[in-house]
């Protein structure tokens, strides 16, 4: 790595620990995370799309049994 990448990636660095410090996050491994709650809506959409790629897996396996 030539010495001018270094010195860019170097100065990238900290400003990155510089923003993390900041934004008092300076250690990675506890930035907070929060679970997502999905709607019934998406719930349901989810399963339906569950349901469709099996029945369709069952269909082309029917039709390659046809053909065998």
């Amino acid at each position: 790595m030539p010495t001018k990448d270094k010195e860019i990636k170097i100065e990238n660095d900290d400003e990155f620990k510089e923003f993390m410090l900041s934004q008092g996050l300076g250690d990675h491994s506890k930035v907070p995370v929060e679970r997502v709650m999905f709607s019934r809506r998406v719930k349901a959409a989810f399963w339906f799309l569950r349901i469709y790629i099996i029945i369709m897996i069952l269909m082309v396996i029917i039709g390659f049994a046809h053909v065998v």
